[in-house]
């Protein structure tokens, strides 16, 4: 029988036939020849790599972002029409209505209302919602056109705009913009400058012409080029505030002496980039420490439903302190900062100092902000260690929007003392939930018809625990006892006379 293609001793005839394809096929190859004849495949090249897909991108930029706030030193812009189409945007508006301004007109040729528009919408930013893709290196590459974005950097200014302002003509080498770098790629904030908050912002743009200056914001990606240079319409830009400009406005503001303890520390601007990581800087060495500290967790109260904080809080200590170790103790109030005519920054210095300084990240000048422009809520955990307190806070500003932030509790401090709450409603001992009472609290929940075994029902439903149980407080009951004594024999007494 004749052998083709065959055998030790058979050899290819050679061929005509050219791979027209060689060289020119991008990723890996696929080649066949006769060995031995047997017939032998191999791949040749690169291996194939998955690429993202729309699915993974969108969560990857999801988990990017991150409630935008802002502490600003001057509100320059305001794109009044596109922050009405926020969900934050009814805020802004209101406040546009309480200075009276025609929010259907530019800010030029509006008087005195643009100014007074500033000074209701700044404390404003610093308690906003709106989530935002933080831009720098990482997130840069994955920004794509209509992407809701926060920046902060150092920029400068092309084609500061001219009085009269005008509309943009949407031609980069005429309209006024912003331009910073994030790594190799280069960033511009377009703007239309008719929405110039005042004659102020306009100067500072000029200044940003000639020097750098920092700018923090938001807006959304209007495209992104080949080269992957990234241009943003901004809908709100300002400065952020110094530590030197808090620290001058607390000093304005103050009447009472400084508390132990307050230092520059307590000024710095914690929603601003630039210091945030010198705020975590001071505090993260005390992560190896042993110590268990009890600390204050603080709520936009308005933002919350009954019950909510105690599941939030629950939920995330479950996530950041192992099982075997937890014997923790909490409980949840308002928090009612009533000063009697102390002005809020006295407040806010006398809560947060202490000599040494407490753990915490809330600073003056945004507990001053909270306490004049929200309603509060506190809830207290007792038995964490300086690292997973960090990582309690850490967790609670990515899974909670009505988290405002935290400082360690003192109950030497006379407003600790006398604004946190005292007993403790939950005690979780390992995978354990208890569910703390006094004697009297129980006599009044039986008097009046309560079903004792809902609660313990509805955490059961949660599973974030493996037993959920009473647990009375007998320290309490026993000074509960002691003081309805001492009512009853003062009431005898006084029946006796």
């Amino acid at each position: 029988m004749e052998q083709v293609g065959g055998g030790e001793g058979a050899s290819p005839e050679p061929s005509d036939v050219r791979n027209d394809l060689s060289g020119q096929v991008a990723g890996p190859a696929i080649q066949a020849g006769a060995i031995h004849g047997d017939v032998s495949i191999t791949m040749t090249g690169p291996l194939p790599v998955a690429e993202h897909t729309d699915e993974a991108l969108a969560e990857e930029l999801r988990r990017s972002s991150q409630i935008w706030r802002a502490r600003f030193s001057s509100v320059d812009l305001v794109n009044l029409p596109r922050v009405a189409m926020l969900t934050q945007g009814n805020a802004v508006a209101a406040a546009a209505r309480r200075a009276g301004l025609d929010s259907t007109r530019p800010f030029g040729g509006q008087g005195m209302a643009p100014g007074e528009f500033v000074r209701i919408v700044r404390p404003l930013f610093e308690t906003w919602d709106a989530e935002a893709v933080t831009l720098c290196e990482r997130t840069a590459e994955k920004v794509h056109r209509g992407l809701l974005v926060s920046f902060e950097s150092a920029m400068r200014c092309n084609n500061p705009p001219e009085v009269p302002l005008k509309e943009p003509t949407g031609v980069l080498t005429k309209d006024p913009h912003l331009v910073f770098p994030v790594g190799a790629r280069k960033v511009i904030i377009t703007f239309d400058p008719r929405w110039l908050t005042t004659a102020t912002a306009n100067t500072t743009l000029h200044v940003a012409a000639r020097e750098p200056l920092v700018v923090s914001g938001i807006g959304t990606v209007a495209s992104v080029s080949e080269e992957g240079n990234i241009r943003i319409s901004a809908l709100v830009f300002g400065q952020p505030e110094t530590l030197a400009q808090a620290q001058f406005d607390y000093a304005k503001r103050s009447v009472l002496p400084d508390p132990p303890g307050l230092t520059w520390a307590d000024f710095r601007n914690e929603l601003s980039r630039s210091e945030l990581s010198q705020l975590y800087g001071d505090q993260l060495p005390g992560r190896e420490t042993v110590s268990r500290k009890s600390i204050a967790l603080l709520f936009d109260e308005d933002k919350v439903f009954p019950g909510q904080i105690d599941r939030d809080v629950l939920t995330q200590v479950s996530r950041v302190a192992p099982e075997y170790r937890r014997d923790l103790g909490m409980a949840v109030a308002s928090l009612l900062f009533d000063g009697n005519g102390v002005a809020a920054a006295d407040l806010a210095a006398h809560f947060l100092a202490r000599e040494p300084a407490l753990l915490k990240s809330l600073t003056v000048p945004g507990l001053t902000t909270l306490i004049r422009s929200c309603n509060l809520a506190v809830a207290t955990v007792s038995g964490l260690s300086e690292g997973q307190t960090v990582d309690l806070h850490e967790a609670m500003r990515e899974a909670v929007t009505s988290y405002l932030g935290y400082v360690e509790a003192d109950r030497k401090l006379p407003l600790h003392e006398r604004l946190l709450p005292v007993h403790d409603e939950y005690h979780i001992v390992g995978a354990e939930l208890r569910l703390v009472y006094s004697a009297a609290r129980r006599a009044l929940d039986e008097a009046n018809g309560e079903d004792l075994e809902a609660p313990l029902d509805e955490w059961r439903q949660r599973g974030l625990f493996s037993c959920v149980e009473w647990e009375e407080d007998l320290e309490q009951s026993a000074a509960e006892q002691k003081e309805a004594s001492m009512i009853m024999e003062a009431w005898l007494n006084a029946q006796s006379e």
